[in-house]
């Protein structure tokens, strides 16, 4: 199935926001589009693969942001997002499959990662009679078997894919590769799902030196002194480009929009700074490109709701001030958006959009800093 994409070709213009008293960014738009298909999608990851496609992952099939019926989908695109194959499923449920993220290991392997909720079986006052019937068919056998962090494996290119597989922590966007081949993941670990079967949340380090089949927790993360740990999710992180471990995060702590807080590691994860405040706004994808920058992008649900990112020159001990990717969404419910280099040195950033009829599509942008060659 080819899908057919909604483009605007004209450069655009816009100023980065005041921020961190960073001096101005300016950036153009080159292309935005959109990946139709007719179910709600939510919470996409993009990566750019070795060789130069663009692969998404996302909770399609839905019927809103809470609902029984989530599957991993994946789409695939050979021209830069310009048009998109797909979607492929990869997870058949029975439970809600959310929040999937992709990279792709040194072996050239492709991993997705997901989990499964129980969220909307749970909630019985909401129940439609369609619902009711789906959560009337999980016991406690299947719960035990289906809820948690999964991932599959792909060694030729996302044609065929092993069986889900338990990893022992999650995060959104998945895990990333290291200059030396490990895999670095950061996330909630397995067991300690918050708001679902279990309950206080635990946040650990998981390294793999096979692509992805094995994985090892070797820390903890620290998080704010005093803070309820129950109102902390969805951690990402990266190598910086001087070989510093970063860890970013989503903290309700102090605020009712949420902030993305950072620690970071000089021994290869295995201590971590004391976390601190870097901006409002959540949750955050972070990756390198060019020769020694670092972005992360993230979401803005306030009014006017959208997309936002900084910029580090300094493997992110400082980041710039805000830059605004979008601000024309029609309500909270968007975001999650993930970030890559494409190879004529521009950046694509996709994410997930409800702008009301249809439900959420998963939206892109592709851009550059004014003034940079292509």
């Amino acid at each position: 199935m080819k899908i057919i994409f909604i483009a605007i070709s004209a450069l655009l213009i816009i100023s980065a926001g005041a921020g961190t008293g960073e001096k101005s960014m300016k950036i153009e738009k080159i292309r935005t589009g959109i990946i139709e298909h007719s179910t709600y999608h939510g919470w996409p990851t993009v990566t750019r693969t070795k060789d130069n496609k663009l692969i998404a992952v996302c909770s399609g099939n839905r019927q809103k942001h809470v609902c029984p019926y989530g599957r991993v989908w994946m789409y695939v695109s050979s021209d830069n997002g310009v048009s998109w194959q797909g979607p492929q499923a990869l997870s058949s449920g029975p439970l809600d499959d959310r929040d999937a993220g992709i990279c792709q290991a040194a072996d050239g392997s492709l991993l997705v990662n997901y989990f499964t909720s129980t969220s909307a079986i749970f909630r019985a006052k909401r129940l439609s009679k369609e619902w009711k019937a789906v959560a009337e068919k999980i016991n406690l056998i299947t719960l035990r078997q289906e809820h948690g962090f999964w991932m599959r494996r792909s060694t030729d290119g996302g044609r065929s894919w092993s069986k889900k597989y338990r990893t022992p922590v999650y995060s959104p966007h998945g895990p990333v590769l290291m200059k030396d081949g490990t895999l670095f993941f950061p996330g909630q670990k397995q067991g300690s799902l918050a708001g679902e079967i279990t309950g206080t949340p635990e946040y650990g380090v998981a390294f793999s030196k096979d692509n992805g089949i094995t994985w090892q927790i070797v820390s903890t993360i620290p998080l704010p002194a005093g803070h309820d740990i129950r109102k902390i999710h969805e951690i990402h992180g990266i190598e910086a480009p001087d070989g510093t471990l970063i860890v970013q995060y989503r903290n309700h702590n102090c605020s009712d929009l949420g902030e993305t807080w950072q620690s970071e590691s000089a021994d290869c994860g295995k201590s971590w700074s004391k976390p601190r405040f870097i901006c409002k706004g959540f949750p955050t994808h972070l990756q390198t490109f060019g020769k020694d920058k670092m972005i992360m992008t993230y979401t803005y649900r306030l009014n006017p709701y959208g997309i936002r990112a900084r910029i580090s020159d300094d493997s992110g001990k400082n980041w710039s001030g805000e830059i605004i990717l979008s601000d024309d969404g029609k309500s909270w419910d968007l975001g999650y958006p993930s970030t890559v280099e494409l190879a004529d040195g521009t950046l694509f950033t996709l994410w997930y959009e409800n702008r009301g009829k249809g439900g959420a599509k998963l939206r892109y942008l592709n851009w550059k800093f004014q003034g940079e060659k292509r």
